[in-house]
């Protein structure tokens, strides 16, 4: 599905959710909502981002903004199991990092959904 923005439009993608209750979603991943805050606009007010012609792909995650991960093991000591269960899993969506990371994921409800 392509919609519009305020900044131009984007695609993203029709997905099914592993439920039998949830009916499927659009997803649209990685749609900017400032403009990245590097070099002058480092540690300033965020600025809107700009604007695009044609179609953007949204269809895959950006760049989350920069985590310490090395002390995962006191993690592991401080958090309970069924919380630290799954950190494996979510350290594989935390490796791409950059300063460029304001960006959202937005998940739609389908009219089937």
């Amino acid at each position: 599905p392509v919609v519009n923005t305020n900044y131009g439009k984007i695609r993203g993608l029709r997905t099914p959710l592993p439920n039998e209750i949830l009916g499927p979603v659009e997803q649209y991943l990685g749609v900017p909502y400032a403009s990245p805050p590097t070099g002058e606009r480092r540690f300033q007010p965020p600025e809107p981002p700009s604007s695009w012609t044609g179609v953007r792909n949204a269809t895959q995650f950006a760049a989350v903004c920069p985590q310490h991960l090395d002390e995962r093991s006191l993690l592991h000591d401080m958090l309970p199991i069924w919380f630290t269960a799954n950190l494996d899993t979510l350290m594989t969506y935390v490796q791409d990092q950059n300063e460029d990371c304001l960006y959202l994921n937005i998940y739609v409800p389908t009219e089937d959904g």
